[in-house]
């Protein structure tokens, strides 16, 4: 299995792909906190389309078929560069329309993550930013064949990969995939534990 095996999203698909990945991650903790009392669908699915834009354009966004039926976002560490120009170019700007207070949390959370992260590990590695199954395709296969594909991919590069989660049931579903917990960490301003996790 090799990433030929899965198929390479293009910009038609970042609007379908979005919605795939808003359900899967409807009630995910750390969107909970970041957008407050603007947490619905909608916004999930505006945030949503910004990463996997931001993947199309600057890292790898791939699906398990044409049918969309699993996401996964992923890149070379050393290309995770995110500026104003990326920023603009992939959607920024429905997102700023959330408001101040969102904001504020989302860029608290996003310094966080990036200072645990290059606190975690050093060398050259895969980060793997996001993988969605929408919830009707769930437990079919499809999130293992998304996850086989990226580890033989680093594998090939001779590098981890490198991951963040926010729930036990995820933690678990990784470990089986070889992901070991290098971290755990309490983000700040809220109760959630991130599990920092780290295939070599």
């Amino acid at each position: 299995m090799n990433i030929n095996d899965l198929y390479k999203l293009e910009k038609k698909d970042i609007d379908k792909s979005a919605e795939i990945v808003s359900k899967a991650f409807c009630d995910y903790p750390i969107h909970k906190y970041i957008f407050g009392e603007k947490h619905n669908s909608e916004n999930i699915k505006i945030f949503s389309k910004f990463l996997i834009k931001y993947s199309v354009l600057y890292g790898e966004a791939y699906a398990s078929s044409h049918e969309l039926e699993g996401i996964i976002l992923f890149t070379d560490f050393k290309d995770y560069k995110f500026n104003f120009f990326r920023s603009l170019r992939c959607g920024i700007l429905p997102l700023i329309k959330l408001g101040q207070e969102a904001g504020k949390r989302f860029n608290e959370y996003d310094e966080f993550t990036l200072k645990m992260h290059k606190k975690n590990i050093k060398e050259p590695h895969q980060y793997l930013i996001l993988i969605g199954v929408a919830p009707e395709k769930q437990g079919q296969g499809f999130g293992s064949k998304l996850i086989l594909t990226v580890l033989k991919a680093a594998e090939e590069k001779s590098q981890s990969c490198y991951l963040e989660t926010h729930d036990d049931n995820n933690v678990a579903i990784y470990k089986k995939f070889g992901f070991k917990v290098v971290s755990e960490d309490i983000v700040p301003g809220t109760d959630i534990v991130q599990f920092s996790m780290i295939k070599k």
